[in-house]
């Protein structure tokens, strides 16, 4: 069965064996960057807050050959561990002054968003965008978000320049910027020294919580400060809407070697909906400034 057939049949199957007052309906949502998911939202009488769980990667388990009962029992199992997880008190959503220590700077490819951007306050940063969310938690399958759109400006009575500095002030403070070396972090993910010895010329910069993290990018300070320890000029590569990475100029091969490389990282490693871009910037220490790089930056 196809995916649309493999989600009709996941919503059946959770429906005969569904426990008290839950509703279960197909969500189709817009995520970042244009991508459209289907998935199920489960809708609890007495629950304030109602989750979607999306079937994509069930959906690969059903095509190696995983019985469709044994992925409707993960599901359930997964509802059951969201359920005993603290439930956020919505009230909270409609009082800004409960609210605004959470708000949080997100940045993602302007083109690509315009669809979100018509709904949304941003501010431009280069061919970039900086949107805003309230941070709720954090948990194993990644940071828990709520978008901040223009009907919210107007409840909690605020302008957009209030929503940006408030979150800017917020960002820094609470995902502060964090430069790793590249070698460090493949140590990390394989848990030992990598056999092959790793050139110690391309870092990674992210916010301390790794989630969310290419927004570093708009902190000034950091940019400064990476610079200073370089003592050189340096371009950033979008690696994904939650992690850059740094390559001095002096060890970077041409800006169209550069694009092209992470072009091919975007098509091949990097899942549509967390594509940042598709071409490098470039840092000037002496002038302070970030640009766009699709010709020779250096000049």
């Amino acid at each position: 069965m196809n995916y649309q057939q493999f989600i009709n049949a996941v919503q059946r199957e959770m429906k005969e064996n569904a426990e008290g007052d839950l509703h279960i309906s197909i969500q189709d949502t817009l995520k970042n960057n244009g991508v459209r998911r289907k998935g199920l939202m489960l809708q609890e009488k007495g629950q304030n807050m109602s989750p979607t769980i999306y079937l994509e990667e069930y959906y690969q388990q059903y095509q190696t050959g995983v019985k469709l009962e044994d992925i409707t029992d993960q599901i359930q199992a997964l509802y059951k561990e969201i359920r005993m997880q603290p439930i956020v008190d919505t009230k909270l959503l409609y009082d800004y002054e409960r609210v605004k220590k959470r708000i949080i700077l997100k940045l993602i490819n302007k083109e690509k968003n315009r669809k979100i951007l018509e709904r949304m306050p941003y501010e431009p940063f280069l061919d970039l965008a900086i949107v805003s969310y309230v941070f709720l938690d954090i948990n194993e399958a990644g940071a828990v978000t709520m978008p901040i759109k223009e009907e919210h400006l107007k409840i909690w009575g605020i302008t957009e320049k209030e929503l940006f500095d408030q979150a800017k002030t917020n960002t820094v403070r609470l995902l502060p910027a964090e430069l790793r070396t590249m070698k460090s972090v493949i140590e990390e993910i394989i848990g030992e020294e990598p056999a092959e010895q790793t050139e110690e010329f391309m870092f990674v910069l992210s916010n301390t919580l790794r989630c969310l993290g290419a927004v570093c990018m708009v902190y000034e300070e950091a940019l400064y400060l990476i610079g200073d320890e370089l003592r050189e000029n340096f371009f950033i590569l979008p690696s994904s809407i939650h992690e850059t990475l740094i390559v001095p100029e002096s060890a970077s091969p041409d800006y169209r070697h550069l694009n092209q490389m992470i072009q091919e990282i975007n098509k091949m490693q990097v899942a549509d909906e967390e594509v940042l871009g598709n071409h490098a910037y470039y840092y000037d220490c002496g002038t302070k400034k970030l640009k766009i790089c699709q010709s020779d930056c250096s000049k």
